[in-house]
């Protein structure tokens, strides 16, 4: 094996890597809700806003307590998988009567992860403005904010999000590359 290409190829996955985290942190989607100057934000691990003079407009869309810390651990694993992945002795297993790489299949399980946690927290989210706030996930809607006050409720998804979509399918690739970035042995 080629040992600078072998670190070209880590290399890559570290930054790959770097930059899942990177849109780990970052808003993934915004509503803001004028005449109350309000907003409510969606992050990979839950949900933030400034609402506490309308709770009860708030009332039954948080994610249950223990969501942000099962999120972070997942991220905690996906990340050191992937470190571990870079390092660990190449080595075929066989699943499901197929020749895996162990390196390649963790780092490509844990792309295609941050794939899925992506593309269910929009469906999710889709789903739960629409049910509790009466909103739509992308552009304007006028909202009730109590007795005859209404407001418009401004949401899109945030550059974080798009951001998002690209780190699973990067890290993904890296890991079907493998074997040309690397080259044989």
């Amino acid at each position: 094996m080629n040992t600078v290409r072998s670190w070209i190829f880590r290399l890559l996955v570290l930054l790959a890597t770097g930059f899942l985290v990177y849109t780990w942190f970052q808003t993934w989607w915004r509503c803001e809700i004028s005449r109350i100057n309000g907003w409510i934000e969606i992050h990979p691990w839950g949900l933030e806003h400034n609402m506490q003079a309308f709770a009860e407009y708030m009332r039954g869309a948080e994610m249950p307590g223990f969501f942000p810390t099962l999120m972070w651990i997942y991220l905690g694993i996906c990340v050191l998988a992937i470190l571990v992945a870079l390092f660990i002795k190449d080595k075929n297993i066989k699943i499901l009567n197929r020749d895996f790489n162990l390196p390649t299949l963790i780092i490509g399980i844990a792309g295609f992860s941050y794939i899925v946690v992506v593309a269910v927290a929009v469906i999710f989210a889709a789903v739960r403005t629409g049910d509790f706030y009466g909103t739509k996930l992308i552009g304007v809607t006028r909202i009730n904010l109590g007795g005859e006050m209404t407001g418009d409720a401004t949401a899109n998804l945030l550059i974080g999000y798009w951001l998002a979509c690209a780190a699973g399918p990067i890290i993904l690739l890296l890991a079907l590359l493998r074997k040309k970035i690397i080259g044989n042995s």
